[in-house]
C-alpha cells in the first residue's frame, strides 16, 4: 500500500435555521459553511513499526495518539490497538475514524498486499473553533491553547464533524490505492468521504443524528435532509466494531458504498451580506435539549406538528427570499446596490427608509420579517417542551442588535439553540461590522442563572460555501 502525503480540510458550520426540524426527513434545514477549517495533514513516520499511526493536536497538551493497525488473521478487515502513551488521552471521534475508514480500506484493497505505511498526521483548527485569551498582539494562526482538548471552550461552529470529515478523507487519500491524491472535485469521492464521515461521526456520537454538520463540512453551504437513520442500524454495536473486524468490516463497506437517501441543495448568501457569529463566552449550551423536544413531540403530537409546520413554513421562506436576492443581484444591479446602501446606514426594520418602491427594500423586510417570525415560533416551542432554545437573554440580545445596530437584516439563536452563540446576517459592510463590534463592547450578556454576566465576542469565520477542499502542504511547513 502507497504512503501519499495530504493536506485536506473542511469548514464548520452554522445551522442558520432549521434547528430541531432537521432531525426530521420531512423538513429541511438552512447550513452554511464557515471560513473556519480543521485542517489535516499525513506524513511518513520514521523510526516507528510498520502499521503505526501517530497523530498529535499540537495547539493542545496531551492531544497525542498512536495506534497500532494489525491484520485479521482470522478473515476481513484490521485490527486497530490504541498505544499508551504518557502524553495521550482518549479521542474518541479520532480512533473510530480510523477504525472505520482503515477497515474500509482494507476491504477495498484486497488486491494490494497488506501493510499500512507507519504515518504522522496532524490536526490543526483555525482559531474560532475555541474561545481565545485577550492578548495586546495578534494571534498566531491555529494559536496554541495550551491546555488539555477537553478543557478549550468551543464556539459551536462544528468541530468535530470538521475533524472527522477532514480526517476521513486525508486518510483515504493517503492510503489511495494507485498512490494519487483524492479527487475532492469527484461527486463519487465526496459520497464515499461523506458516508464514511457521518458514519464514523455517528459512533463516536453514540448516536444518529440529523448529520447536517457532517454534509456541510463535505459538500459546503446547502439547504439539507437528512438520511434515513436506519441506513446505520447495522452499526449499532460499537463492541462488534472493536473486536470483531471480521463481521465488521464488510458492513462498513456496504454502507460506504451504498447509496444514501439524504437531499442536498447548494446553496449560498446573496452578494453584499454576510453571516456574523458571535461567541457567548459564559454562555453554556444545555444538555440533554434535543432529547426533551423530542419527547415532548412524541407526547403532544399534533401540537407539535403544528408548530413545526408553522416554523418549517417560514424557514421555506426565508430560503426563496435569499434566492430571490441572489438572482435580483444580478438582474437588478443598481436598484440592489441601492437597497444595500440604505440596509448599511438604517436602524430596525427600515419602515421608515425612504424608496420604499425598490423591490430589493421590501424583500429585505420580508427575510427580516421571516426571521421574527421563526424566532417567535421557536421560542413558542421551547416553552411548551421546556426548553431554553431562546432563553431570555438571548431574546434580549438579538432584538437590541436587530433594533440598534445598522445593518443587520436578523440573528438567531443558531442549531438547537441555548446560550453559547448568535449568528446574524448582515450587511458585508466594514462600518456595520464595526459599528456591531462597538455596541458589544461593554454589553453585559446573563448567562444562565448563576452563570454571571460575560461578554459576546465577535468571531472572523464568516460564511464559505466551499466543502471540502485539498490544501497546499507548503503552508504548514513552518508552523
Amino acid at each position: 500500500m502507497h504512503l501519499s502525503p495530504s493536506a485536506v480540510s473542511s469548514p464548520g458550520k452554522v445551522l442558520l435555521a432549521g434547528g430541531y426540524l432537521v432531525l426530521d426527513k420531512a423538513y429541511s434545514g438552512l447550513v452554511f459553511a464557515l471560513s473556519s477549517r480543521i485542517h489535516v495533514t499525513s506524513g511518513p513516520l520514521l523510526g516507528h513499526p510498520e502499521g503505526t499511526i501517530l497523530i498529535e493536536s499540537p495547539q493542545f497538551k496531551c492531544a497525542h495518539w498512536v495506534y497500532q493497525i494489525s491484520k485479521n488473521l482470522d478473515g476481513a478487515g484490521v485490527i486497530v490497538a490504541r498505544v499508551e502513551h504518557e502524553k495521550s488521552s482518549e479521542n474518541t471521534f479520532v480512533e473510530t475514524t480510523i477504525r472505520y475508514c482503515l477497515n474500509y480500506l482494507a476491504m477495498t484493497q484486497r488486491d494490494v498486499p497488506y501493510f499500512f505505511p507507519s504515518t504522522k498526521i496532524t490536526i490543526r483548527a483555525d482559531n474560532d473553533y475555541y474561545s481565545q485569551p485577550n492578548s495586546a498582539t495578534p494571534l498566531t494562526r491555529f494559536n496554541k491553547l495550551g491546555v488539555p482538548i477537553f478543557e478549550a471552550h468551543k464556539t459551536g461552529l462544528g468541530s468535530s464533524a470538521a475533524l472527522v470529515t477532514s480526517l476521513t478523507a486525508c486518510l483515504l487519500s493517503t492510503y489511495s490505492k494507485d498512490g494519487a491524491p483524492l479527487d475532492l472535485s469527484s461527486e463519487k469521492v465526496l459520497k464515499l468521504v461523506h458516508n464514511l464521515a457521518q458514519a464514523s461521526h455517528c459512533a463516536a456520537q453514540g448516536k444518529i443524528g440529523s448529520g447536517f454538520d457532517v454534509a456541510a463540512a463535505v459538500f459546503g453551504s446547502c439547504v439539507y435532509h437528512r438520511f434515513s437513520p436506519a441506513l446505520l442500524e447495522p452499526l449499532r454495536s460499537t463492541e462488534e466494531a472493536e473486536h470483531d473486524p471480521n463481521h465488521f468490516a464488510p458492513k462498513i463497506t456496504a454502507i460506504a458504498l451504498s447509496n444514501w437517501d439524504y437531499l442536498i441543495k447548494k446553496t449560498k448568501v446573496p452578494p453584499g451580506l454576510r453571516i456574523l457569529m458571535g461567541d457567548v463566552n459564559c454562555g453554556s449550551s444545555t444538555p440533554g435539549m434535543v432529547r426533551h423536544v423530542l419527547a415532548w413531540r412524541k407526547e403532544k403530537e399534533q401540537v407539535a406538528n403544528a408548530l413545526w409546520n408553522l416554523i418549517e413554513e417560514q424557514n421555506q421562506g426565508m430560503i426563496n427570499l435569499l434566492m430571490e436576492l441572489s438572482f435580483t443581484a444580478g438582474e437588478e444591479q443598481e436598484d440592489y446596490v441601492t437597497a444595500l446602501h440604505t440596509l448599511a446606514v438604517t436602524k430596525g426594520p427600515f419602515t421608515a427608509v425612504q424608496g420604499s418602491g425598490n423591490v430589493v427594500i421590501q424583500v429585505l423586510r420580508q427575510l427580516r420579517n421571516k426571521i421574527l417570525s421563526a424566532r417567535k415560533i421557536l421560542r413558542e416551542m421551547g416553552e411548551a417542551a421546556g426548553v431554553p432554545i431562546e432563553p431570555p437573554s438571548q431574546t434580549k440580545l438579538l432584538d437590541y442588535l436587530s433594533d440598534e445596530c445598522p445593518g443587520v437584516i436578523g440573528g438567531v439563536v443558531p442549531g438547537a439553540g441555548g446560550y453559547d452563540a448568535i449568528a446574524l446576517l448582515v450587511a458585508d459592510n466594514e462600518d456595520v461590522i464595526n459599528g456591531i463590534k462597538e455596541q458589544l463592547k461593554d454589553y453585559k450578556f446573563e448567562g444562565e442563572q448563576g452563570g454571571g454576566q460575560g461578554k459576546v465576542e465577535v468571531l472572523e469565520a464568516r460564511e464559505e460555501h466551499v466543502g471540502l477542499r485539498t490544501e497546499d502542504m507548503a503552508q504548514y511547513e513552518l508552523l
